[in-house]
């Protein structure tokens, strides 16, 4: 059975936004038979990645901190399930937790105040 990525962003229409996707589909690339990038303001949109995976199995990662409207809403929608997991256009669906509370996270922050004070 073929497994694949697909990464969602929130997106941005704003020219100064910072594109993170592709460091996280190339990261994963060694771990998927296929891996892509996709975004809820800007293309390519979620419908639009789905149907050009050709995987049975698609795990659905939104990059987002907590969960709220687009995790309990507008990612399960566009991804044609009703809940975290579910089949849609003959692929089995897994929508992931969002990033949520993590040690690893809480890391990040501390790095990122120990940069602004240098």
């Amino acid at each position: 059975m073929s497994d694949a990525l697909l990464i969602v962003g929130h997106g941005s229409r704003s020219e100064l936004a910072d594109d993170v996707l592709p460091y996280y589909v190339e990261l994963f690339q060694a771990d998927f038979e296929e891996v892509r990038a996709c975004y809820l303001e800007q293309e390519p949109h979620i419908e639009d990645a789905l149907s050009l995976i050709k995987a049975h199995r698609v795990f659905v990662m939104p990059l987002l901190m907590a969960h709220g409207y687009h995790t309990r809403v507008t990612i399960p929608r566009a991804l044609g399930i009703e809940s975290t997991h579910g089949h849609s256009r003959g692929k089995e669906i897994f929508l992931l937790e969002p990033l949520g509370r993590s040690e690893q996270i809480a890391k990040i922050i501390r790095e990122r105040i120990g940069e602004a004070n240098k």
